[in-house]
């Protein structure tokens, strides 16, 4: 459990810091600072849940702060992919039809996951309600991001620039939602493996994001 806790919480304020030294800078695309702030809430959510392990005997059931964290962590990243950076990597073509809908599959299949977690008998009702606030926002974010990982390149260097973090940002939500069934479950190796998972995913989508954004050209 410890692991769970400590890998995940080192990895998002490494890059939370990253992000800042990095990311905050004038002439920045702004894609990059909402990733950054994504990596800021689940820290944030990270740390209260070590602190609740810290002080308390018992685990808290139902919506915490650390639910929160991965709100905030799923909808950041939504703002990295939607509006602007959509309009741009999405023009409406013909062209982008099949992305649109192959993309749907990301949603799909992380609305499966959840299916473990509702049907989980030990499960109150409360902490259900809690994971699946996490997952809405987290099915939209994965549909963009494997969109944005699948579109054409359409000849613009910016699109095919980004398609490495995006791939990684698809692999990154699934291993968080990984990590929240496996601590519905509190299974110490699944829990181990998700946790560690999700740190390396969560590093290489930093350095994936930065490296892109030095190569694109529009």
């Amino acid at each position: 459990m410890w692991i769970a806790e400590i890998v995940p919480l080192a990895a998002t304020l490494f890059s939370f810091i990253y992000g800042l030294r990095n990311f905050f800078k004038k002439g920045k695309p702004l894609f990059l600072q909402s990733i950054t702030m994504a990596m800021g809430c689940h820290a944030l959510g990270s740390i209260y849940h070590l602190c609740q392990t810290l002080t308390t005997e018992t685990v808290l059931e139902g919506f915490t702060p650390a639910y929160l964290g991965r709100i905030g962590f799923f909808l950041f990243f939504i703002t990295a992919s939607y509006g602007q950076m959509d309009r741009i990597v999405d023009d409406g073509s013909p062209k982008i039809k099949p992305s649109r809908y192959i993309a749907i599959i990301a949603p799909v299949v992380a609305g499966l996951m959840f299916l473990p977690n509702a049907f989980m008998e030990d499960l109150p009702v409360n902490t259900k309600i809690s994971a699946f606030l996490v997952w809405v926002p987290a099915m939209v974010s994965l549909y963009y991001n494997l969109k944005h990982a699948i579109i054409p390149d359409c000849d613009f260097g910016f699109i095919k620039a980004i398609k490495p973090f995006n791939i990684l940002a698809v692999c990154l939500g699934i291993a968080e939602l990984c990590c929240l069934t496996a601590w519905d479950y509190l299974y110490n190796a699944p829990l181990v493996i998700t946790s560690i998972a999700f740190a390396v995913t969560c590093i290489a989508t930093m350095l994936a994001a930065k490296k892109g954004a030095d190569r694109w050209k529009i």
